[in-house]
């Protein structure tokens, strides 16, 4: 089931004959972390999402990880029924748990988190990077990440080895979060508070919110501080992708979509076939 991260050979008890490495398993999850010596500093990067987990449960919460957000999304994920279905960096397995496919995998850096995950559903569970997937080429029907994008090390070498992973015409739903333009923004407001028509109690209401901000505490809640290795504008995500032959079919977002269950209007969800 599992090849070897670098060179895909296939394991034997963990064990690659082509590279003569034997991979280990910690509380029975197996580590397949890459050897790539340009990959060194993720091990920094696994070492503070488990620190994350031993200290939080339902850690993403507050971030927008809702269990509205988790019913839909995973409704989402139902329109591309799957044989195989890969999440990269599920964390502790909520939205994973609710997603039906014949079989299902999931790799996270946290074996904290995954052993979280184990208790949720049944599923194959691996610690690995994204960057170099221990699974054969055209494995899976469908594959998903929520808010992981913004922290692989080489954002390229991910979303080309989540292309080599799936089959022709398989799917891989992204959700990122993007900064806004200046002209994003202005355009946000234009809708929210003066088009198609006025909206003077809205805008009066958001300022009378803001006045009664100003002085007080900083009311933003306390997130988990996290690697992100680099931040993405809506274009430049897409962008992306398409460069790594993904053809991007959909792009979801509130400012599309009003009603969505999405925390903010930086929150963007892809759709690309392979």
């Amino acid at each position: 089931m599992y090849v070897c991260p670098d060179c895909k050979t296939p394991l034997e008890n963990l064990y690659c004959r082509e590279c003569r490495h034997q991979y280990t398993a910690a509380d029975g999850v197996p580590v397949l972390v890459s050897n790539d010596p340009r990959f060194q500093e993720a091990a920094s990067s696994i070492a503070a999402y488990n620190a994350i987990y031993r200290s939080q449960t339902n850690v993403w919460e507050n971030q927008g990880r809702t269990p509205e957000f988790l019913a839909y999304f995973s409704g989402l994920l139902q329109r591309f029924p799957a044989t195989r279905y890969l999440e990269v960096g599920c964390g502790e397995g909520f939205l994973f748990a609710r997603v039906q496919a014949g079989e299902k995998f999931a790799v996270d850096l946290s074996v904290q988190a995954l052993k979280a995950a184990q208790a949720k559903t049944q599923a194959q569970f691996s610690v690995a990077l994204a960057e170099r997937l221990p699974f054969a080429a055209a494995y899976f029907d469908l594959v998903a990440s929520v808010g992981v994008m913004e922290h692989f090390l080489d954002d390229r070498g991910a979303a080309r080895e989540i292309g080599r992973v799936l089959r022709d015409g398989g799917y891989y739903v992204a959700l990122l979060h993007v900064e806004l333009t200046f002209w994003e923004r202005v355009g946000l407001n234009l809708s929210r508070y003066l088009l198609p028509y006025p909206k003077p109690l809205e805008l009066g209401r958001r300022l009378r919110q803001k006045l009664q901000e100003w002085g007080k505490a900083d009311p933003t809640p306390a997130y988990p501080e996290q690697p992100i290795q680099r931040k993405y504008s809506a274009r430049s995500a897409k962008d992306l992708l398409e460069r790594c032959d993904f053809k991007v079919v959909e792009v979801i977002h509130t400012r599309k979509y009003p009603d969505l269950p999405l925390k903010a209007n930086y929150v963007v969800i892809y759709i690309a076939k392979k």
